[in-house]
């Protein structure tokens, strides 16, 4: 699509948005008129109009006074949402994403976008690991795969490991789809469950999403030495028409964005006075997402929270178009004597000690982010068979690394292998145990 289609598809949007209420009242409230978004670019001049907290407090209020629980920025009939996803609700009520039958045709639809360009075919096995029940990359993945032609099997995190893992010894599936962390995990579970190696199950594609490590370098080389080569591929999307994939770059140039005909993906603020930014090569920002085709509850200018650092130079790859980084979440910003870091920057120099380290951390604070009292506290495992006078050798090269790279200077506590408590979904990388 052209720029100028894409433009008249948002006031398409806009106006098919202004059906609900929310947006109604909120364009009343800021005094903006609808003719004055125009354009992409005019985007960026409205502010945030919904964030997590909003969508929640928005889904509570229209529970009570209608019986539905989608908000009043529902642009249909609860009669034509056919299936539901949503946020796991660890942090409070889960944000339920509706899908229209349209909603579900656009999903499969990107998604098979994201297969294709990681290379998959129809007729590849694909072992689906993420949790089923909850999210976006669980029967909405099950359902695209399908609908490509893949042989999915649904055994989802909910079943543990060891299913898992003997349902990926039997099906000998080409790919596994499941978080960074979970698949960290099953290579270090695979022969106690099965007697041999993850690399020995032949998998050829590793589909992560849900979190930052396969964007990390240090954790992506573990993960594909691991599962005996395998390509490691970072996707992010599942909802309102947004897909991202990496490419098989070896330095990671981030996820090129495969679906800007359906949602406005790259758009930056501030993420302290949440001022639109001017986003060239390399810009860092809080991503803020405005969807063009979604019909159910379809999000104009919403965030998440999530930080992206946005390239727009031709990738190494040859491939041209938009990519993205996603940094960490604005949340969970360290500020260590003003110094910036984000958990996931730790992890990947925390990775780059593997094997001598597992990989597994955790940031230990006394109080919630950002601001933190030096010293950073960090937790990391020894690897398998490091004996315990190694530790303290450990911790110092590993604070030192931290030092010329973060610019940090932590406080290091090794402990042994298997200590800290896996997960098969998001792995937790900051404890706080104070506040």
């Amino acid at each position: 699509m052209t720029r100028a289609d894409l433009d008249a598809q948002l006031r398409q949007q806009v106006r098919y948005c202004l059906t609900s209420p929310f947006y109604r009242r909120r364009f009343a409230e800021l005094g903006i008129s609808p003719e004055s978004v125009r354009t992409l670019d005019d985007l960026n001049q409205l502010p945030i109009l919904v964030s997590p907290p909003e969508h929640r407090r928005l889904q509570d209020a229209t529970l009570e006074r209608d019986g539905q629980p989608f908000g009043d920025f529902l642009c249909v009939d609860p009669a034509q949402v056919v299936s539901v996803s949503s946020t796991s609700g660890t942090t409070g009520t889960p944000v339920l994403y509706p899908f229209t039958a349209s909603d579900v045709a656009i999903t499969n639809e990107t998604w098979a976008r994201a297969f294709r360009f990681i290379g998959l075919r129809p007729g590849d096995g694909m072992v689906v690991g993420f949790g089923l029940s909850m999210y976006l990359a669980g029967v909405p993945l099950v359902r695209a795969g399908e609908a490509f032609g893949l042989r999915t099997v649904a055994v989802g995190a909910e079943s543990g490991t060891s299913k898992l893992l003997r349902m990926l010894a039997v099906m000998r599936p080409r790919v596994l789809a499941c978080t960074p962390s979970f698949a960290e995990h099953l290579i270090e579970r695979a022969p106690e469950c099965l007697g041999r190696s993850a690399a020995s199950l032949g998998v050829e594609v590793i589909l992560c999403a849900g979190e930052p490590g396969a964007g990390l370098p240090a954790v992506r080389q573990k993960l594909s030495d691991g599962w005996g080569g395998a390509r490691v591929h970072d996707v992010l999307g599942g909802v309102h028409g947004v897909i991202n994939a990496s490419c098989a770059s070896e330095d990671y140039p981030g996820m090129h964005v495969l679906a800007p005909d359906h949602c406005v993906t790259t758009q930056l603020v501030d993420p302290a006075t949440k001022e639109g930014l001017t986003v060239t090569d390399g810009t860092i920002g809080e991503r803020v997402k405005t969807a063009l085709t979604w019909q159910a509850a379809p999000p104009l200018r919403y965030s998440v929270g999530d930080m992206y650092q946005v390239f727009t130079e031709t990738c190494r790859c040859g491939v041209p178009g938009e990519r993205i980084k996603v940094i960490g979440r604005v949340d969970d910003l360290l500020i260590v004597k003003g110094v910036k870091v984000y958990p996931a920057a730790v992890k990947d120099v925390v990775a780059s000690f593997v094997p001598q380290l597992t990989g597994e951390l955790r940031i230990v604070l006394d109080n919630p982010p950002p601001r933190v009292v030096p010293p950073l506290r960090v937790t990391v495992e020894a690897g398998v068979g490091v004996p315990a006078e190694r530790h303290d050798e450990l911790a110092g090269r590993l604070a030192d690394a931290m030092h010329q790279r973060l610019a940090i200077r932590p406080q290091l506590t090794v402990v042994p292998a298997g200590t800290l408590e896996r997960s098969s979904h998001k792995a937790k990388l900051i404890e706080v145990v104070g506040g």
